[in-house]
């Protein structure tokens, strides 16, 4: 099984190191970490992620300009805003993204040519 790749941001860099060191305990999660957007969107290019996790302090042009950016690379991407310092809550908010993600890229209609009931 492959590891769900987490690109993280946030600007402090002591407490972006304890929340990487965190989703990288969870044996499923690989956390890749800056605090920096222009090497975010480097980093972005060069691996497939599929959790982008802002904490605290990404917020208004900055997380406006990341998520349009990682939008058009990659429609399926999906977006975790983490504020405070429980780890606990990031863990269920990463899952929760993550089970959101797979339900939506699961949820296909088997035959698009059906005719619809309401037709």
């Amino acid at each position: 099984m492959e590891k769900v790749q987490i690109l993280s941001i946030g600007r402090d860099a002591e407490w972006l190191q304890k929340i990487s060191r965190f989703i990288n305990e969870n044996p499923g999660w690989e956390s890749t970490a800056t605090i920096d957007d222009e090497t975010a969107i480097k980093i972005f290019h060069q691996r497939r992620f599929e959790v982008v996790l802002f904490i605290d302090t990404i917020e208004g042009e900055s997380e406006k300009k990341l998520r349009s950016i990682f939008l058009f690379h990659e429609p399926d991407i999906v977006f975790v805003q983490h504020n405070g310092v429980e780890t606990g809550l990031l863990a269920s908010e990463i899952r929760e993204a993550i089970d959101n993600r797979n339900y939506t890229r699961n949820n296909i209609i088997d035959d698009v040519f059906e005719k619809n009931e309401d037709e």
